[in-house]
């Protein structure tokens, strides 16, 4: 009788939870991740049998399950009551901080990627200097936090692997503040004192000190990207402003020109990085108010927090995101009087990007 009241039991929760999945509206976009959510995939029977149509619907499966956002919560609760760290490819260290780990390296891709640069170092080279910066995540700089449970991949061997290529030595300009609020606690990206010992390093004595901009505090409740994988914090995130001058900006060439290079409307939103420049467009022109050259700016996410320390160098900075840009990059430099350019973007995320042939265009 025991035996069949679990039985019974078991099959209800199972019941439950495959007509909530049915009948619970699914959605198409994630803010609390910043992504789209898989879609029911098309059933054919080529897709059947190539695998392609179990793996998307296991993807929509798992992407649309009841409370899910819950569920991912209540698993890390677990693997720390249980001693384990590592939820989710988060770590979750000592002192609250959520570190994406970089477990997984594509070492042909990153390859070809430093190729790339090479060639797009010296496509550019013909419209003035060209600086290039990959920047180390935090579970490379804050490899003390994770202790034992290290990620599998070294970024300082693919930083020297990349060393004949690099401007900036941004692991040891980070690591010399290492112990200081550099990275976001709940989220992947370096924080704006982070970018400014970068910016540092990069402009040498023509770097201005830290207190020369105006700080302001754009966010004090501020949960990223690790966070949602995670579910769980411990201490939100501030998010600090860098302004100088009276910076406008426009973006994608569109006409409509802003004050000010931070878009507040995302203050309001759960993606609160997106603050800096509005998020990842494909064009940003920036003109600064301050004397000086064109800059080119190619980046990804790591540069719209960098860019703000920029400002008094340059009359213009064309910040340029190649996952969306769909021009040819040296003409666009011909056409838009550029005189120096720079390459940013985290190493990771370099490792593992698909449009980074375009800088050779």
């Amino acid at each position: 009788m025991k035996n069949k009241l679990k039985a019974i039991v078991f099959i209800t929760i199972l019941t439950v939870l495959y007509a909530s999945f049915w009948l619970s509206p699914k959605k198409g976009y994630s803010e609390n991740e910043n992504r789209y959510l898989a879609q029911m995939p098309d059933f054919s029977a080529e897709s059947l049998f190539d695998g392609s149509f179990t793996k998307g619907f296991e993807e929509y499966v798992t992407d649309g399950f009841p409370a899910r956002d819950g569920w991912i919560a209540l698993k890390s609760r677990v693997d720390l009551s249980l001693g384990r760290r590592d939820t989710g490819g988060v770590y979750v260290t000592e002192d609250g901080c959520l570190i994406e780990m970089f477990s997984e390296l594509d070492r042909e891709r990153y390859g070809r990627n430093l190729e790339y640069l090479r060639q797009g170092k010296g496509n550019l080279s013909a419209f003035g200097p060209v600086n290039i910066m990959l920047v180390p995540t935090a579970a490379e700089v804050w490899r003390g936090k994770i202790g034992n449970s290290t990620p599998d991949v070294s970024q300082r061997e693919l930083l020297e692997e990349a060393s004949g290529l690099l401007t900036v030595d941004c692991l040891s300009a980070l690591e010399a503040h290492g112990d200081e609020y550099i990275y976001y606690r709940n989220d992947h990206h370096w924080t704006t004192l982070g970018a400014y010992y970068c910016y540092s390093a990069l402009m040498g004595d023509k770097a201005l000190p830290y207190d020369d901009f105006e700080h302001e505090i754009l966010s004090r409740d501020f949960l990223g990207t690790t966070f949602s994988k995670a579910g769980i914090y411990f201490e939100k995130d501030e998010i600090e402003g860098a302004l100088y001058g009276r910076p406008t900006m426009e973006r994608n060439m569109s006409g409509a020109v802003t004050e000010g290079i931070y878009d507040r409307s995302f203050l309001d939103k759960k993606d609160k990085y997106s603050v800096f420049l509005g998020g990842n467009e494909a064009l940003t022109v920036i003109r600064t108010g301050s004397e000086g050259g064109r800059l080119l700016l190619v980046k990804d996410s790591y540069a719209n927090a960098f860019v703000q320390f920029l400002i008094p160098h340059y009359s213009e900075i064309h910040v340029v995101d190649l996952r969306s840009f769909g021009m040819s990059l040296s003409s666009y430099a011909d056409e838009a009087g550029i005189t120096e350019s720079l390459i940013l973007y985290n190493l990771q995320g370099f490792s593992r990007e698909t449009s980074v042939f375009r800088i050779g265009g």
